[in-house]
């Protein structure tokens, strides 16, 4: 049943794309699904991966962790020279590329994040049913903003790019729920630690060097604004919610 949940959670992924790939103003939404996610990046962050990192330093060490986000903010630099761009007539300005470059960072940091997510979902429905579902639903709402972003920096992209993209992160909870089946037990929870601070990196890099420039350049600075309020406010939600588990 586990496997089952981390599958669905997919769903909360493409809804997010849902949004972002069918709405008519392009401008609008890649700039909304901007902002929506710096305010999900910002509170994850706060409000789940750093206290959940704290802990994990307690196994691995403090330098470890400490080592781990800089590892991870660093792959995404060098990265920077090999994530693909969109062609020039699509470019905003910003000084690292394109919404297809944001797409993919994105992408990356989603699903080493999500591996994490459908570990722990995966472990809790072994449990109780019931709990995992509500955890994963938690979990879900997370995702929901981080697929508007993905499928922002995709939508002129051929179906190949687009479903590989987007396949990657709507998948990545399963994957998880994978490895947490196939392993169980025998996982070590220093391992576990690593990829939270790593993920910190990740995140860290996406929000100050892709989102807050493209926000900053912003020609809706009204809307830049309330989409970063409705993504903080989305996922405390989830995080209350997953806290209920």
């Amino acid at each position: 049943m586990g496997l089952i949940i981390t599958f669905l959670l997919g769903l909360f992924v493409l809804a997010g794309a849902a949004i972002a790939s069918f709405a008519k103003n392009e401008g609008w939404v890649r700039e909304a699904s901007f902002a929506v996610a710096a305010g999900a990046i910002v509170v994850l962050l706060v409000g789940d991966l750093l206290p959940e990192a704290a802990e994990g330093a307690e196994t691995i060490g403090a330098p470890a962790s400490l080592l781990a986000a800089v590892i991870g903010f660093v792959a995404l630099v060098v990265l920077d020279r090999f994530l693909p761009d969109a062609p020039p007539e699509t470019l905003e300005g910003h000084a690292h590329g394109s919404a297809l470059h944001v797409s993919v960072s994105t992408a990356i940091a989603l699903s080493i994040h999500n591996i994490i997510e459908g570990m722990s979902v995966c472990g809790v429905a072994s449990e109780s049913v019931a709990t995992a579902a509500l955890l994963a639903f938690g979990v879900g709402i997370h995702n929901i903003p981080m697929g508007m972003i993905v499928a922002s920096g995709v939508r002129h992209e051929n179906t190949g790019k687009r479903v590989a993209v987007l396949g990657a992160a709507a998948l990545s909870t399963f994957v998880g729920g994978l490895v947490m089946t196939g392993l169980g037990s025998s996982i070590d929870g220093g391992v576990i630690a690593f990829m939270l601070a790593l993920t910190i990196g990740l995140l860290a890099y996406i929000l100050v060097l892709e989102l807050i420039p493209h926000l900053l350049r912003a020609d809706h600075k009204r809307t830049a604004l309330a989409g970063f309020v409705v993504g903080a406010v989305i996922v405390a939600l989830g995080i209350a919610i997953a806290e209920l588990a």
